[in-house]
């Protein structure tokens, strides 16, 4: 991101003036309170929105300046995953994952296959056809990460995704991540998750009223004097 200023209706001004670089393959927490400006940046990513001033790169490409027909080619290289799993409570686990590959019309033996593989990462192959809710919250975040990554994404954009889960759950659901990110897969993370933060001592990105205030490798959730 280069001078990336995103401003809502109202005169919300969201991100002042921001300028942020991922490289391939890192781990990266975005922290901050709420209303900081995390969300909006992980949306800047995907393209959820665009900025009112700045540039935002993803593989090498300004995503700005994109046709609305161009967009769905740049979500099939970003994984995505929330607080609140966002999956179809009317299809099985199995559908929920596959439908991602189904969005982008894979051939049926590729869905097969992939579905599979995404299903035994996320230790979720004997719950592949029940319905989200005869899962609990974990094993429902473990069917989002399975759908979010089940294409092989270079970036995965994950907003408070232990948010809603207990501390041994949580755990549970960052060494997926962690083990998706050491598979090659960018990691981008907005949390408010003090615990996981200091644990891992991944890079630490601080966002405070829109701008960034410290950006530190094998970084802590607050900063260290």
């Amino acid at each position: 991101m280069y001078g990336v200023t995103k401003v809502y209706p109202g005169d919300v001004v969201a991100l002042d003036d921001v300028y942020l670089t991922v490289e391939k393959g890192d781990f990266v927490f975005i922290v901050g309170q709420s209303g900081a400006g995390k969300s909006t940046l992980l949306s800047l990513i995907y393209r959820g929105t665009v900025p009112t001033r700045g540039q935002v790169f993803v593989d090498g490409r300004n995503i700005v300046r994109l046709r609305r027909r161009e967009v769905p080619l740049l979500r099939r290289k970003i994984g995505a995953i929330y607080q609140d799993f966002k999956l179809l409570p009317d299809r099985t686990v199995y559908d929920n994952v596959a439908f991602a590959l189904e969005v982008i019309e894979a051939p049926p033996k590729d869905i097969s296959r992939k579905v599979s593989q995404a299903l035994e990462m996320v230790g979720l192959s004997g719950k592949a056809t029940c319905l989200p809710d005869q899962l609990s919250g974990g094993e429902q975040q473990r069917v989002a990460i399975a759908r979010a990554v089940v294409n092989d994404p270079l970036i995965l954009v994950a907003d408070e995704p232990t948010g809603n889960l207990d501390p041994e759950t949580s755990n549970g659901i960052m060494a997926l991540l962690s083990d998706v990110n050491c598979r090659g897969t960018t990691v981008i993370m907005a949390t408010h998750n003090q615990a996981i933060v200091d644990r891992m001592r991944r890079r630490v990105v601080e966002i405070e009223a829109g701008r960034i205030v410290r950006d530190e490798r094998q970084g802590t959730y607050c900063h260290e004097a």
